[in-house]
């Protein structure tokens, strides 16, 4: 498998477009190569006569898996339909900023129970999603299953399988169709695999096509799996684009395309009467599936418009953990909260809740509240307005901003804010009931502020960074330093 444009082992130059327009799949192709070995196949689909089943009513295939564990739910408890009963725009994207649309949708559980029965501030909910339909659409047509996208298939065992243990995966139902399949289980948009991608290499009728997934699987590619897939986010769709005569199977992608999973949202407010809120913010490009589908069921809701049936999402209660915030914590503790964007959303909760325990005497004192928070600018700081409100009114005992890409701005990031107010920052942590709270993403930022946090103790208590990560392991054990992070 040779091409004539390629004559050794040399990456091209990382484009600088955002898709795969000007991308050539000859550039990519290998002179040699040892792609891996193609395995049997596991699965074989069987499209059987019409079967009458009310269960194929049901809006969330997955929820017809009796055998499914829901990641980090409550013990008990199963995923419900629950209406959106409003949304509006906290924040609109910002192209020259690169600022992302923040929107705040509002969940109606009066049918199901009480807010405060369901849920304290700091909590999260496990959110089912769907892929998107016209990509979903997209896959049907490009598999030539357009005419047969409800007709009913039960998943069985391959003959052809040479494992010796081979199971059914538990989150396709027994009997599903393929809209449903592609819509609700699988991850359409998941980062292909190596054999993946040797598997679909297998379909291409086009020798070129062929071989540039055959070379982008192989060892000997692996720098060019790494720029295209690793760093330019190529996924089943964009490959399919380029390589059009490449036609998967539907046991093909139900074999290698993983569980389109729940994703996790932290609840941004109080639970008063029957409200949940939560805030995301969307890519302008490529958004994520949940924050995708987030977004087009409020759409009607954004639009002013009175929809004749409320658009519903399917989400269960998750675990509760060190990180949920209480009466009892609000009295007994003091709290440092750290929160970029919509990294904010758990804390507008803790704060809702601090004002009610105030406006209602409960308690007669309650701890001491500070407030790290960070945007590209004030627009984008989800609630600003209320925050301030908060500080004015004693709820927050101090305050601090910055806004990355405000040029006025005196701190562009939390981390210099913590370091610029380093002394009475670490001598406000260290007092024994001192709580801090971080909430970010559980890569760069989260581990920069643990960065911002050791130097602000080296600098303060004079002792070495080692000494400093062992303070922060001992905090992080004893529930002093708690996170919620993701990715």
């Amino acid at each position: 498998m040779a091409s004539k444009h390629i004559r050794n082992m040399v990456c091209p130059s990382k484009s600088t477009a955002s898709g795969f327009d000007i991308l050539n799949i000859e550039d990519y192709i290998l002179e040699k190569y040892v792609p891996p070995k193609l395995s049997d196949p596991i699965y074989s689909v069987v499209f059987v006569d019409s079967i009458v089943e009310n269960k194929l009513t049901i809006k969330h295939s997955q929820l017809r898996c009796t055998e499914l564990i829901w990641p980090f739910s409550r013990t008990g408890d199963m995923p419900l339909q629950v209406p959106i009963k409003a949304a509006q725009i906290l924040a609109e994207a910002d192209d020259e900023l690169k600022g992302k649309r923040i929107l705040e949708i509002t969940l109606d559980m009066v049918s199901y129970q009480t807010a405060e029965d369901y849920f304290q501030p700091g909590d999260t909910i496990g959110i089912l999603p769907i892929n998107n339909i016209k990509d979903v659409q997209l896959l049907l047509k490009h598999m030539h299953l357009t005419n047969n996208i409800d007709d009913i298939f039960q998943l069985q065992i391959s003959t052809k399988c040479s494992k010796k243990i081979a199971k059914l995966p538990t989150y396709i139902p027994t009997h599903c169709t393929p809209y449903r399949l592609l819509r609700d289980c699988l991850s359409i948009h998941a980062i292909p695999k190596k054999q993946f991608l040797n598997v679909l290499a297998n379909c291409c009728e086009n020798n070129d096509e062929r071989a540039f997934l055959s070379s982008l699987s192989s060892k000997e590619g692996s720098c060019y799996y790494n720029e295209l897939i690793l760093e330019r986010g190529l996924k089943l769709l964009d490959f399919l684009e380029l390589c059009p005569s490449c036609k998967p199977t539907l046991e093909i992608l139900i074999e290698h395309l993983p569980r389109l999973l729940p994703r996790p949202y932290s609840i941004a407010n109080c639970p008063v009467g029957n409200d949940m809120k939560l805030i995301f913010s969307i890519l302008p490009e490529k958004p994520g599936v949940t924050t995708d589908m987030l977004n087009n069921l409020a759409a009607p809701l954004l639009n002013a418009a009175n929809p004749s049936e409320l658009p519903k999402i399917t989400m269960y209660a998750r675990q509760p953990n060190q990180f949920r915030f209480t009466s009892q914590e609000a009295n007994e503790r003091n709290h440092i909260l750290i929160g970029v964007g919509t990294a904010l959303a758990p804390f507008l909760g803790f704060l809702e809740l601090k004002e009610q325990l105030l406006a209602n005497g409960i308690f007669k004192t309650l701890g001491d509240t500070w407030l790290f928070s960070g945007a590209i600018n004030e627009t984008h700081l989800p609630h600003r307005e209320r925050i301030l409100a908060y500080e004015e009114a004693g709820v927050l005992q101090r305050y601090f901003e910055s806004f990355s890409r405000a040029l006025s701005a005196t701190y562009h990031y939390v981390q210099e804010q913590l370091l610029a107010h380093a002394s009475e920052f670490v001598e406000f942590l260290m007092q024994e009931k001192t709580v801090l709270y971080i909430c970010a993403d559980g890569g760069s930022i989260s581990k920069s502020i643990e960065t911002a946090v050791m130097e602000c103790l080296v600098q303060v208590k004079h002792i070495t960074l080692d000494e400093a990560s062992q303070e922060l392991k001992l905090f992080k054990g004893n529930g002093k330093y708690r996170e919620d992070l993701w990715l």
